[in-house]
């Protein structure tokens, strides 16, 4: 739980300094921090190198695997919240973001691969497979690729959760299937809710709360989005995704 956190910790503050003073108090007025990923690639890359460079330093450990492979996931998933979010994104740079997402995921599940052959025990194990099953939903850019790596997505997180039914981390990636799914693959706004209101009962950052509140806004409950995105950035004040939700809740 310390290696996530520590993840996902870095991926915001590079995004937060991305963004030109100011910007991340006012996001009503501004987009520039909205698009903070495209602004800061060389320090994306070296933070994706040193995990990588760290991992194959040390072949053997299962940490230094999944670490390389959940940096490069924490980047795909800040994109698709970006995506997702806004509504006034331009269908070039949603597609570019796209392209990003399956970019990161191309690189990190081997990594992800070899973690799950590291794996020691039914813990290492889920979360191996959890991450193996987020990076392929990132790798779905069109209906093509939805049909090959939307089945392998839901089985490495069905697998996940079959090991570790409880794991917050586990919950949240079914959630996100829940949430960004269509119904004819498994979306469920509604299961989607009482997910994330469970994980973000047990995971102490501000993602589940995000996630809660973008549930409740494709759901048509609005007051209860705003309440939840306040409730996310009262959590981490810094939190971009909640800050982006609220410029376009209110």
């Amino acid at each position: 739980m310390v290696r996530k956190l520590s993840t996902w910790v870095a991926v915001v503050a590079l995004v937060a300094a991305a963004a030109p003073p100011g910007a991340a108090d006012d996001l009503g007025d501004s987009a520039s921090v909205r698009d903070a990923l495209a602004h800061a690639p060389d320090e994306l890359e070296a933070m994706s190198a040193q995990a990588f460079a760290e991992a194959s330093a040390h072949p053997d450990s299962f940490e230094a695997q999944l670490e390389a492979a959940e940096l490069p996931l924490s980047f795909a998933n800040r994109l698709r919240n970006e995506r997702k979010i806004r509504t006034d994104l331009d269908p070039a740079l949603d597609e570019e973001y796209r392209a990003q997402q399956a970019d990161w995921a191309d690189r990190a599940i081997p990594r992800a691969e070899l973690a799950l052959e590291l794996a020691s025990d039914d813990a290492e194990r889920a979360q191996a497979e959890r991450v193996l099953g987020e990076l392929y939903s990132h790798r779905i850019t069109g209906m093509i690729s939805g049909m090959i790596n939307g089945p392998r997505a839901r089985r490495h997180i069905g697998r996940a959760l079959e090991l570790a039914p409880d794991d917050p981390e586990c919950n949240r990636a079914i959630g996100l299937m829940y949430l960004h799914n269509p119904p004819i693959t498994g979306g469920d706004v509604d299961k989607a809710i009482e997910t994330f209101q469970g994980c973000a009962d047990a995971l102490p950052d501000d993602r589940c709360l995000v996630l809660l509140s973008m549930a409740y806004r494709k759901h048509g409950d609005l007051d209860e989005a705003r309440a939840t995105a306040r409730k996310a950035l009262e959590r981490d004040p810094s939190s971009v995704d909640a800050k982006l939700l609220l410029a376009e809740l209110e």
